[in-house]
């Protein structure tokens, strides 16, 4: 509990909910259990700001588009937190630039354009935050710069679930071994074609071993076009129950082509899955090769077979990184995230106050 009661102000226009948006709702939940005093700044209608209507000592501010409609949002608080580039427009137009402090938060891999305002806002930030080291690296890299960041990984996020759900989702599975995936279906980003071809491969040859894709995305149709003759692959779309089907898979396939850090992997570790991932972004920094899963090359579908297979048939190695996931994942517990996260802001309300 803190006792100045400074107001911190989240903002986050992403339009979906994905790892990003649960990350950001994980953090302010944990922050109003402290005592934190906080304002969110949110797309209208979105599920971040609906599932943020149950913390406590938060004021929701849904908005649109134009950044101009933000602009008077930023008054009486005390730190600024972005957590997605979309917000970059708003708090540059706002003037709070140069007078309000603000965390920047970059989550994902890919390169930020070399523009007038990603060097304004990520040089006057005071404070970095990336997922991986990987992310921090790719900043400096595309911007010219030798800016400091720290490295604050996601946070596991504790899902619950049932075991007639459980049930349920293995009998309407052929076989009886599960490789499973969770996320946003776009091959461009998350390479879920590298799958559908490795189902392919072992639809015949081993029968016994099935596919489960949960997410919805732009290549959704597309998918369901290539696996409507293939009967070891689902497409299960959009589900509520996240934890039900991390427990029915018996490893995990994450076969990104550039990736921040992963946040899913992190409840796969949770759920002790051995996991199969490409070897990208921050990936490597949750996953060893040998030791808690297999980091394959972009599009080395032979490779994900044959680790595939190696797990089916060796159930002694995958008992083993079983219990070395679940040991790591309570690493990445939200408590932890939230006290490195309360640490930054801390950090900033002392200089300020040093300062006035």
């Amino acid at each position: 509990m803190i006792n100045t009661q400074p107001v911190l102000c989240h903002l986050n226009l992403a339009t979906g909910f994905r790892g990003g948006e649960r990350q950001t709702y994980l953090l302010m939940d944990r922050l109003s259990n402290q005592g934190w005093q906080q304002k969110l700044i949110v797309r209208k209608a979105g599920k971040l700001a609906q599932l943020s209507e149950s913390i406590a000592n938060l004021r929701i501010i849904e908005v649109g588009l134009n950044p101009l409609q933000h602009l008077g949002h930023f008054t009486n608080v005390d730190i600024i937190h972005l957590h997605e580039s979309r917000t970059f427009l708003t708090l540059y137009l706002s003037g709070h630039l140069r007078q309000t402090p603000y965390v920047l938060t970059r989550r994902v891999q890919r390169k930020p354009m070399k523009n007038w305002l990603n060097k304004a806002i990520y040089s006057k930030a005071n404070a970095i935050v990336t997922l991986s080291d990987a992310i921090g690296r790719v900043v400096n890299e595309s911007l010219g710069t030798n800016l400091n960041y720290n490295v604050i990984p996601s946070a596991k996020t504790g899902f619950n679930f049932n075991d007639d759900d459980v049930q349920s989702i293995r009998s309407k599975l052929k076989g009886d071994f599960v490789v499973g995936h969770i996320g946003a279906l776009d091959d461009s980003h998350k390479g879920q074609l590298q799958i559908i071809e490795t189902a392919r491969r072992l639809c015949d040859s081993h029968p016994q071993i099935s596919f489960v894709l949960v997410g919805q995305g732009r290549d959704f149709e597309l998918f369901k076009k290539l696996t409507a003759f293939l009967d070891n692959i689902s497409l299960v779309g959009q589900v509520e129950n996240l934890g039900s089907y991390l427990k029915a898979f018996d490893i995990f396939l994450f076969p990104s082509r550039h990736e921040g850090l992963g946040s899913i992997l992190l409840d796969a570790l949770d759920f002790g899955l051995p996991i199969i991932a490409t070897d990208v972004g921050g990936i490597p920094e949750i996953i060893e090769s040998d030791v808690n899963g297999f980091l394959v090359k972009p599009d080395a579908v032979d490779d994900i077979c044959e680790n595939i297979l190696g797990f089916y048939t060796d159930r002694t190695l995958m008992k083993q990184m079983k219990q070395t996931n679940i040991e790591k994942s309570q690493s990445y517990t939200v408590g932890s995230m939230t006290d490195e996260y309360v640490q930054i802001y801390q950090g900033i309300l002392k200089n300020n106050e040093q300062k006035n």
